[in-house]
């Protein structure tokens, strides 16, 4: 666990106190925090870009998992994007035959420049953010569940 800066005691404390979850800040200066039936999700933060928010909740399902090939997943994972608010799904460039694994983020400006966020604004809308990475996630999962039966039907 890394000492905290400013920054990083901020998330740490909206997370704890905004989601009543444990947050800890790994050696990148992160904070994770496992969220009740998703999992394992972070702020992936900067020192020196404090206004840049990102929320991470990575590598939560690859196409095997899904029974879609890596076009199709692309195709559900382009589908989910356009749809939904906030929130950008990406794929994993793995190479070889495994198909990669999809990861979801919010991000956004949340300050002027070089300036930290204000905690009243944190707080207000880390639920709404994981709320929109739940959403998403569950949508890509249905899209894709409704491909393969289209495919298989």
């Amino acid at each position: 666990m890394s000492n905290p800066t400013p920054l990083t005691a901020l998330y740490q404390t909206v997370v704890q106190e905004e989601l009543g979850l444990v947050a800890r800040i790994d050696e990148d200066g992160d904070v994770l925090f496992r969220y009740p039936d998703l999992g394992t999700m972070f702020f992936s933060l900067s020192e020196s870009d404090p206004e840049f928010l990102r929320l991470v909740y990575p590598s939560f399902v690859d196409a095997d998992e899904l029974g879609l090939s890596r076009a199709q997943l692309l195709e559900v994972v382009n589908a989910v994007n356009n749809r939904c608010k906030a929130v950008k799904l990406s794929l994993q460039q793995d190479r070889g035959p495994k198909p990669g694994r999809v990861s979801a983020s919010v991000e956004s400006f949340v300050a002027p420049s070089d300036t930290l966020p204000a905690e009243v604004l944190l707080r207000a809308i880390v639920t709404r953010c994981v709320s929109a990475i739940r959403h998403c996630a569950g949508e890509l999962v249905k899209d894709a569940l409704e491909l393969k039966q289209a495919a298989a039907g």
